[in-house]
């Protein structure tokens, strides 16, 4: 099926632009000048491939008219034609526009670049390996993972990463937030510029104030020289103020100033000085259950939720944790000079079951610790810490989950856990686990095939020739 473009535009004379810049390309275009008659197109054409809206038919209807379009088919590129402000800008790019052009078409050329990047864009059944081909450069300030969330959120990176606004990352501790912060940075017009992180929690803020703004020689005791602070290093760059929300209300006052005016003095100084960076900030912490309690300024909150970015918890990604496992291991066994070394399956399907409160900073940490300290290629369950060889409160079968299962349910969930479990313990060896089960091989075959755990756990080579 021929794929088409949808232009629903007021002015007559821009449709006929968009149709001539539409020109060269193997699309219909369908041009209507009525709202209601451009969504029925997009609910009865499963053909079109993006729309191009008169911002003009919006009004104060962005949300509910930019999600009836999303609703319709995520896979539709949205963009915008008309006058607008920066606010109302970012407005239509976080209620789901994928870009924004203004009017008159100052470049024609523009324009059709425009529409060439929309159009050659690859469709969702692409993205995954098209992800990792277009992030080689930035290896070292990656998201690994292939989940839906992931997947979203790569794609809200690279939008967000042109425009200069405040952004502000949320997500539990150690999910990746300032690998995201410096995504955003080495995919901006600034990426050639300063990127620099400053970690906000537990720092008195005297001090957290002059490394942000800086001081003069002589302001307090100890302040032997005049200091640059680092919104004064980032300069035309990227600033990144990580756990922003453990600062003081008297402290964001100041960090309002410079984020509505661009202004600061150092400590002590009476010169203003500028700071063009741009700011983006993170937090584990609910900021709005913080401004209710009076813990942190609502205008500052407004001021840092300009693009909200959430960064998920690796327990709702679980199918992410084997490509970072195959990641870490790769890193950190050139890193230690233990080239060569792998997990075991079985290593591999005991860590995808943990709960993960550290998220992928613990898994990483776990992942160097096994590769530094293994003396084998093939590091087995008897290598992991003690800690992740026990029941989680997430299992099903621990005491401490409260959820309880229809009898049958629960009685089959324990013949599998328990199999499972003594597989692992024997790395896999069936004969072996028959006689610690006192039941026969033939048996615990048939229990081990009826869970499909054989293609997971991988039996032994040795086993698998007995």
């Amino acid at each position: 099926m021929k794929s088409s473009v949808l232009i629903v535009e007021q002015d007559e004379t821009i449709r006929k632009i968009v149709q001539k810049s539409l020109n060269g390309y193997d699309c219909e275009v369908i041009s209507v000048d009525d709202l209601a008659r451009g969504v029925h197109l997009l609910n009865d054409l499963k053909s079109i491939r993006g729309i191009i809206l008169d911002y003009n038919f919006l009004k104060s209807t962005i949300d509910e008219i930019l999600a009836e379009i999303r609703d319709v088919d995520q896979e539709r590129f949205i963009i915008l034609v008309g006058h607008a402000t920066v606010d109302q800008v970012i407005e239509c790019i976080k209620h789901g526009a994928d870009d924004f052009i203004e009017k008159p078409f100052d470049s024609l050329e523009n324009f059709k670049r425009t529409l060439h990047e929309y159009l050659s864009r690859p469709t969702s059944a692409q993205a995954k390996s098209d992800w990792e081909e277009r992030e080689q450069p930035f290896l070292q300030h990656q998201l690994i993972g292939k989940s839906k969330s992931i997947i979203e959120l790569k794609k809200a990176i690279y939008k967000v990463a042109p425009l200069n606004s405040t952004v502000l990352i949320l997500g539990e501790t150690g999910t990746g937030k300032e690998v995201v912060a410096r995504m955003i940075h080495e995919l901006s017009p600034q990426k050639n510029e300063n990127f620099v992180a400053v970690h906000c929690g537990g720092i008195p803020d005297t001090l957290l104030e002059s490394n942000l703004f800086g001081h003069e020689k002589g302001s307090f005791t100890g302040a032997y020289r005049t200091q640059k602070g680092y919104f004064e290093s980032a300069d035309r760059g990227t600033i990144f103020l990580d756990e922003i929300g453990d600062t003081t209300p008297s402290f964001q006052v100041k960090l309002l100033r410079i984020l509505q005016e661009k202004e600061f003095r150092r400590i002590g100084g009476a010169e203003v000085l500028t700071s063009h960076a741009r700011v983006i900030a993170a937090t584990n912490r609910n900021l709005k259950e913080l401004v209710k309690k009076g813990e942190f300024r609502e205008d500052l909150y407004y001021r840092l939720n300009v693009i909200t970015l959430v960064v998920g918890s690796l327990r709702v990604r679980v199918e992410d944790i084997e490509l970072l496992i195959h990641h870490f291991v790769n890193y950190y066994s050139k890193k230690h000079n233990h080239l060569g070394v792998y997990l075991k399956p079985e290593t591999i399907e005991i860590l995808k079951r943990q709960p993960w409160k550290g998220n992928v900073r613990e898994l990483e940490n776990v992942i160097e610790r096994l590769v530094a300290l293994s003396d084998s290629d093939w590091i087995g369950p008897a290598e992991l810490p003690d800690e992740y060889l026990q029941p989680f409160q997430g299992d099903p079968l621990s005491a401490s989950n409260p959820q309880l299962l229809p009898y049958a349910e629960a009685k089959n969930s324990f013949e599998r856990e328990y199999v499972r479990q003594l597989l692992l313990s024997v790395d896999g060896n069936v004969s072996q686990a028959a006689k610690i089960a006192q039941m026969p091989r033939q048996n615990l075959h048939l229990k081990i095939k009826k869970h499909g755990l054989r293609g997971k756990m991988h039996v032994s080579h040795a086993e698998s020739i007995c």
